[in-house]
């Protein structure tokens, strides 16, 4: 599986914070990913100061190159990831192309997590991640096959998927 991450923050978070707390979270799952031992891997792209489509342009070159490596593609932008999937189509590769809420939906469709974890943990990823506009959060949902309406009220609109 392949991870698309893009970090732009720099800063060290205060000691005790809840950055500092999510950094080394943060820290210890990339250790895991790059371990010899784990399936998965973590390919980094180029932010964005560098160019609108560097992280898509990144992606497609790894993939190019390696894409017989990869069963997983994981990143929010819609337009990339359709941009992806025709590359992926001219290789024939057998490589799935979906958005980062996706990876959550696997540990509910696994019963790894209960329908209430994985709704607040996709609202705590969409309002974290800063992904505010109307077809963002779109984007975010529409991979999901879950409704989390039914269980989240009204505070969480904003971060649920447009009626």
């Amino acid at each position: 599986m392949s991870f698309n991450t893009m970090s732009t923050r720099t800063s060290t978070p205060s000691k005790g914070s809840r950055g500092e707390y999510l950094k080394q979270g943060s820290q210890r799952v990339l250790d895991h990913l790059d371990g010899k031992s784990s399936p998965w891997s973590c390919v980094t792209v180029v932010p964005r100061p560098h160019g609108p489509d560097a992280g898509e342009q990144s992606l497609k070159q790894v993939l190019s190159e390696h894409g017989d490596s990869y069963q997983v593609v994981s990143l929010l932008d819609s337009v990339a990831r359709q941009s992806l999937r025709r590359l992926i189509d001219e290789h024939e590769y057998d490589i799935d192309v979906v958005g980062p809420p996706y990876l959550l939906y696997v540990l509910l469709d696994n019963d790894l997590i209960s329908k209430d974890e994985f709704c607040t943990a996709i609202i705590e990823m969409i309002r974290t991640e800063g992904w505010t506009g109307y077809e963002v959060v779109k984007n975010a949902w529409a991979s999901i096959p879950v409704d989390c309406a039914e269980i989240l009220d009204d505070e969480y609109d904003d971060a649920l998927p447009p009626k």
